[in-house]
């Protein structure tokens, strides 16, 4: 082996289980008496925050860290930072988020939460049922439960979008003994509960109602509710320290204990989980006892009260002087370093000491587990895995890669995936670093998470060297050193630092990072806005570029690269920042800059008929368009008046623009018809205002007003074969017959005679149409007259033209004139031969 120590002298044994209690790191900060602080540790090896405990009384002297700030610890304990905290003794509890975020609640409801820089705290309020003052909190992940000094709980879900809202009212009169949380995502209703100790028994409290589980042992000085929500562990003061572990619906319990000694004396001072199924109680004597699932205990002595960290895999202990990390033996490593393990894994692993020894029998040894070699490698890579020594990691991966070489067929991906990611840990474990995971709660959170907590402590160079390692994208290393590089350097200009900036980014594989808008709202929050505007010109999405430079205050930058994205979206959210932004004439000038954003505002303008537009246009000298507007909002008017009297104002502001000379004659035109209309409507009791020139004409025609129609189309100019349609269809409608056949017979019909037929035909009039038949070209005459029924006159016109195939098409259609048939056979007959 090449660790001195085997590493089974860490075990512990309860019944079949073994527990190992590794020391993780001898403390590195300066001589403490944690007895003097509030404690705060995070999970996932997290940061440790020492607040100074201001209600204790505390001897003057030269003893560190008695200041009013909140100090930051690495969990190796090197100094990470300090937050400068205003008010301190108003702090009712304070504890880390799942972000490592610091959160601290004050007495008068007031949230307060810091990074682990401690820059730009932000913060809530609990609302006014918090107004009683705070008295006390519990956090999980995102959120958090506080009691009231009125006994009442104040729940929040989520912190990064709180809603206060209130548990049900238990009515308690006095200070609970105890009393914990259980998580939204450990319950039935997917809402927080709260379990208080009230007198001898304890109170289930939710957001519907509360529920006595009617216990007769209390009070209990701790609670505290298993990792997967399924127990809860009871520590009471009645009859000595006695802890005892039940189901959550309190019905069952499982494992009772009533320690013995005067070591036990003291008060409990902390109670954790050490997974799922046993629990471990801290002392104020330094005595740790862990308590498993069956009455069992385990009991470790220590020089100072240990401070008990949930871990999902075990618990983290720590006090002044060393840290340390408490877990479950895996069977993997029990199947190899159990003594008088004869697993093939154990056999293997001894397989390989025998090399490094060059004994014979190591050959030997491998051959007998030829068959189990497939497991026996897998075992291996996972009890590496489990173990926290990087010596024995390495022997038990050189031990699975011995195993591989002797298989015709294994895929190494697990062994290298293995191998990567126990390189990861031990450089996040490192007394640098200070971030002590196991392997499980490593992979247990994204990368990206990892990657982040390296960039809250500052570790840019480690975080790329990792990202690089496991073959993940680094931009959020270089964005966050970025920025940090702009808030660290209040000396430089904007043009220097630029140039730092981009002499780092430009040397980055690729095409670079894949956005500039967070360190250019960096830059812009420090005061660089110089340096904030050059950076957001390497911004490839204006999506993310165009908000910032509005809040920027560079309106017009704004527009140009919405404009220059194409996307309409983006344009009309700039004209709205810019309209409620700007007095109008500005607004009119800005968007007036850029056809695109004129033409989309005045598309939204004319879709939600604002009044705006005609702002717009007069200012912007739009005359045509002005005059169209006023054309457009008087469609609909039916006040004769009214409506030539806006037609004159939209000729009026024509003439302003020689060019629009159409434009002004076809309004011309129109106020003159709607004159004429008014008077038609006198004439004819008739509604005509609004009708075009067109349906004006026909209306005059089927009221068989034919002269005022034909001084209609005069006075307007209507072409000649226009008016012909008009009339003829009028004409039909109206059955005028004479009427139709003066005016086919009054000249050349400009737009011949098979309109006529057709108009006719379509009125079932075909003794009507039948006389303007003779009068369409002959080649049209037989499939008009067979359209009408005619079939001897259509025969006689196919007959006159020779055409063969009418004949024959007449010749079906009157099977019942058989007259005629004989006689349009014997036409086909001489046109065939």
């Amino acid at each position: 082996m090449s660790s001195s120590i085997h590493p089974t002298a860490e075990w512990h044994a309860m019944q079949d289980v073994f527990y190992r209690k590794h020391r993780i790191y001898q403390m590195q900060w300066a001589e403490l008496d944690l007895a003097r602080f509030r404690v705060a540790a995070s999970s996932f090896g997290g940061p440790i925050a020492l607040l100074r405990d201001d209600r204790l009384l505390l001897e003057a002297g030269p003893a560190p860290l008695l200041d009013s700030a909140i100090h930051v610890f690495s969990a190796s304990g090197q100094t990470i930072g300090k937050i400068e905290y205003d008010g301190l003794q108003h702090i009712a509890g304070f504890s880390w988020n799942s972000r490592e975020q610091l959160v601290c609640v004050q007495e008068d409801g007031t949230v307060r939460i810091f990074s682990l820089s401690g820059q730009d705290p932000t913060s809530f309020s609990l609302g006014p049922d918090a107004s009683t003052s705070i008295l006390d909190c519990r956090f999980w992940d995102q959120g958090l439960v506080a009691m009231t000094g009125d006994f009442r709980f104040i729940y929040v879900n989520d912190i990064g979008e709180p809603k206060p809202k209130v548990l049900a009212d238990a009515h308690i009169t006095e200070h609970p003994h105890s009393w914990a949380i259980v998580p939204p995502h450990l319950t039935l209703s997917h809402h927080v509960e709260v379990l208080a100790s009230v007198g001898h028994t304890v109170l289930s409290i939710d957001a519907v109602g509360v529920q006595d589980q009617l216990l007769d042992q209390g009070p209990y000085a701790h609670i505290s509710v298993s990792p997967n929500g399924r127990l809860a562990a009871l520590c009471s003061d009645q009859g000595g320290r006695r802890i005892q572990v039940v189901s959550m619906d309190f019905q069952r319990s499982f494992s009772e204990y009533n320690p013995q000694g005067s070591v036990y004396d003291d008060h409990l001072f902390d109670i954790a989980w050490c997974g799922s199924d046993a629990a471990v109680a801290s002392f104020a004597s330094g005595e740790t006892l862990l308590l498993g699932p069956f009455g069992d205990t385990l009991s470790f002595t220590h020089d100072a009260p240990m401070h008990l960290v949930q871990e999902l895999d075990g618990v983290r202990m720590f006090n002044a002087l060393c840290h340390e990390f408490l877990c479950k033996v895996s069977e993997d490593a029990k199947s190899v370093f159990q003594i008088g393990s004869t697993s093939a894994a154990a056999l293997l692993y001894d397989a390989l000491d025998g090399i490094r020894a060059h004994s014979s029998r190591a050959d030997e040894t491998v051959r007998s587990i030829r068959d189990d070699m497939p497991q026996a490698v897998d075992t291996c890579i996972a009890a590496a895995g489990s173990e926290p020594v990087p010596e024995l990691q390495q022997s038990l991966l050189r031990a699975a890669s011995l195993g591989k070489s002797f298989l015709p067929v294994f895929s190494g991906d697990k062994l290298v995936d293995m191998c990567r990611c126990l390189r990861v840990v031990n450089c996040l474990s490192s007394y640098s670093v200070g971030i002590p995971v196991s392997l499980l709660q490593f992979q247990s959170l994204p990368f990206e998470e990892w990657v982040a907590r390296l960039l809250n402590r500052n570790q840019h160079k480690l975080a790329s060297a990792v990202c690089q390692y496991m073959e993940q994208p680094s931009d959020q290393v270089y964005i966050h050193w970025a920025c940090a590089k702009i808030r660290a350097s209040s000396t430089l200009d904007d043009d220097a630092l630029y140039r730092a900036l981009r002499d780092r980014l430009d040397t980055l594989p690729g095409s670079g990072i894949a956005s500039y808008v967070d360190i250019a709202e960096v830059a812009n929050h420090c005061g660089y806005q110089r340096l904030a505007i050059r950076l957001l010109q390497h911004e490839p999405r204006a999506a993310n570029q165009v908000p910032l430079l509005i809040s920027m205050g560079q309106d017009r930058a704004a527009m140009d690269e919405a404009i220059r994205s194409g996307d309409a979206d983006l344009v009309y959210f700039v004209i709205f920042h810019l309209f409620k932004a700007m007095p109008l004439g500005e607004f009119f000038q800005v968007v007036s800059r850029t056809q695109a954003a004129g033409r989309l505002f005045e598309r939204y303008c004319i879709d939600q008929n604002s009044p705006v537009l005609e702002d717009y246009y007069f200012q912007d000298d739009a005359f045509a368009k002005s005059a169209r507007l006023i054309v457009i909002e008087n469609l609909r008017e039916r006040d004769v008046a009214k409506l030539v009297a806006n037609l004159k104002v939209a000729l009026k502001i024509l003439h302003n623009d020689r060019t629009r000379t159409l434009e002004s004659s076809a309004i011309d035109t129109h106020i003159r018809l709607v004159q004429v209309q008014r008077q038609l409507e006198q004439e004819l009791d008739s509604t005509f205002v609004g009708l075009p020139l067109n349906e004006t004409l026909a209306q005059c025609l089927l009221k068989g007003n034919y002269a005022r129609a034909s001084k209609l189309r005069t006075e307007f100019k209507v072409p000649e074969r226009r008016y012909y349609w008009i009339k003829l269809h009028a004409l039909v409608l109206r059955r005028d017959w004479a009427e139709l056949a003066r005016l086919a017979n009054a000249k050349k019909s400009p737009i011949g005679y098979r309109p006529f037929v057709d108009e006719c035909i379509a009125a079932l009039q075909y003794q009507e149409a039948a006389k303007y038949i003779p009068r369409c070209d002959v080649p049209e005459r037989p499939q008009l007259f067979l359209r009408i029924g005619f079939f001897r006159e259509a025969a006689q016109a196919a007959a006159a033209t020779k055409d063969v195939d009418m004949l024959r098409q007449i010749h079906a259609a009157s099977a019942r004139d058989a007259t005629l048939q004989h006689d349009i056979a014997q036409q086909i007959e001489q046109l065939t031969r």
